[in-house]
């Protein structure tokens, strides 16, 4: 499993999490046979749903990151106006859902607190509204919602999609997948068309640089920085999350939009930050993604470092980065950028993983002294 034995990844603590990681690519295929099985129902479910009816998604933590990686391609896809909203936020200020809505609630456990009492109000307030629940946990009270209402759907993920591990890595990139099956059903030839892609690119990664990175991870960096565009920003968001829970908080983390990076937060590189740069495979967005690389390449201190994320190589004469990993998957320029995000995030994953075992804290388990658990403790007023 990916470059070590079993027997190494128990020692370290992180079996959970290379197994989580490392099947990936199964579960997306197991993923949509399992939503093809259900198509009728989720057919009957659109069809219920008034053509007028805007959507919401809603989560928290990374389950809102795998929403808002997602959202664009969404947006260019679907006829209705669809939009993300923190739970974080809802549970605040629930007038922000108003309306003729479809609540899609996004939660790896299921019983997140603000995502659950998000959606237990507005089925009290309007009876009737559609609600797609996205959850890693049958069990759940999520899946008990929808599951239980006429105008209700839920779809079980693949066994094994929730394996024990504290960090979400098929957790995340699952449920991300089930937003773009179940809410563009009609869009499934094409996402049928672009799994062999996401799963021949993922396979590359993972027999290619697991080592590499891995040697990486060992260096002493603790102060890093990721910076994406568009559905990239997201997984440059979902990076620091990964780096800082694994690390059990011991890595400094932050993120930016890559073009945003200039206006100031740039001043990072003249420490010993190291910057992971995920850059489009899409050429009309690439173009900027090279342009801020290169920029950072040049101006960095000579502590910094600047890590590349590409769908396919470089040129050998490349002035973008000091290291730089790919997917070996070319067809990605021509996809649109979300599915690149699916791939991007094994970076996150594997670097998360890595490092923490670097500092000797065990990734399937991170916050042993409880300061942070899989599912938060919040008082819901």
């Amino acid at each position: 499993m990916l470059n070590h034995n079993e027997s190494w990844w128990q020692e370290k603590g992180a079996a959970l999490t290379a197994a989580a990681i490392v099947n990936q690519p199964r579960l997306w295929q197991e993923g949509l046979a399992l939503v093809n099985a259900q198509r009728e129902d989720i057919n009957t479910f659109w069809k219920q749903c008034d053509a007028e009816s805007r959507i919401i998604i809603t989560g928290a933590g990374s389950s809102l990151l795998a929403a808002q990686a997602s959202i664009n391609w969404l947006r260019n896809v679907l006829a209705r106006q669809v939009e993300v909203i923190p739970a974080t936020d809802l549970v605040l200020a629930p007038e922000i859902a108003c309306g003729n809505l479809i609540l899609v609630s996004v939660s790896s456990s299921g019983n997140t607190p603000e995502t659950v009492k998000v959606v237990e109000r507005q089925l009290a307030a309007h009876p009737g509204t559609p609600h797609i629940a996205i959850t890693n946990n049958a069990q759940s009270r999520l899946a008990q919602l929808a599951s239980e209402q006429a105008n209700g759907l839920f779809v079980a993920v693949p066994e094994g999609t929730s394996n024990g591990s504290f960090a979400a890595t098929s957790e995340f990139t699952v449920p991300m997948w089930y937003i773009m099956l179940l809410l563009a059903p009609e869009r499934w030839p094409e996402l049928e068309r672009v799994l062999p892609v996401l799963q021949r690119g993922a396979a590359y990664f993972l027999d290619n640089y697991a080592a590499d990175i891995e040697q990486w991870a060992a260096e002493p960096r603790d102060n890093m920085v990721a910076v994406g565009a568009l559905s990239l920003k997201a997984i440059a968001c979902e990076t620091s999350l990964k780096l800082l829970e694994m690390g059990n908080g011991r890595i400094m983390t932050a993120w930016h939009s890559m073009l945003e990076f200039r206006h100031g937060p740039k001043l990072t590189v003249n420490r010993d930050a190291t910057v992971v740069g995920y850059i489009a495979a899409r050429p009309e967005i690439r173009r900027y993604d090279l342009d801020m690389m290169s920029e950072l390449t040049r101006e960095r201190s000579a502590e910094a470092q600047i890590i590349g994320i590409g769908h396919e190589a470089l040129s050998d004469n490349h002035d973008v980065c000091d290291r730089y990993y790919h997917f070996a998957s070319p067809e990605l320029a021509q996809l649109h950028e979300s599915f690149s995000a699916m791939l991007y995030v094994l970076f996150a994953q594997l670097a998360g993983l890595y490092r923490a075992i670097a500092l000797g804290v065990t990734p399937d388990n991170p916050s042993r002294d409880g300061k942070v658990a899989k599912v938060a403790k919040v008082t819901v007023y």
